[in-house]
C-alpha cells in the first residue's frame, strides 16, 4: 500500500504545481492587462497635456464647468437689477414730474 501512497503523494504535489503555474500564469495575464490599461490612461494624459497647452498658447484658459454656471448666474443678476434701476428711474422721474406740477400750480418754481 505504500508505493500506492507515494504515487498519490506525487499526483497530489504535480497539481498543486500544475494549479500553482496556472496561477501564476493567470497573474501574468493580469499584469499584462495593468500594463496596458497603464499605457492607455498615460496616452489618454499626454494627450490632456497637449491640449492645456494648445488652450494656453491660443490665450484661452479652460473654463471648469462651475464657473460656467457662477458666470451665467451673476449676467442673470446684473440684468435683473438694471431692470430694476430702470423701474426706480421711471418711478423717480414720475415723482418728480408730479412734484413739478405741484409747484407749478401754487405758482413756485422748481
Amino acid at each position: 500500500m505504500e508505493p500506492f501512497e507515494k504515487l498519490k503523494d506525487r499526483l497530489n504535489d504535480a497539481l498543486g504545481q500544475i494549479e500553482s503555474s496556472l496561477q501564476n500564469s493567470e497573474n501574468d495575464n493580469s499584469l499584462e492587462n495593468l500594463i496596458s490599461e497603464n499605457s492607455a490612461l498615460q496616452r489618454q494624459i499626454d494627450l490632456l497635456k497637449i491640449e492645456l497647452e494648445n488652450l494656453n498658447k491660443n490665450g484661452r484658459q479652460p473654463v471648469e464647468p462651475l464657473e460656467t454656471v457662477e458666470l451665467e448666474d451673476l449676467r442673470a443678476e446684473l440684468a435683473k437689477m438694471k431692470e430694476e434701476r430702470e423701474e426706480e428711474k421711471k418711478e423717480l422721474q414720475s415723482l418728480y414730474d408730479q412734484l413739478s406740477s405741484a409747484l407749478a400750480g401754487s405758482g413756485e418754481t422748481v
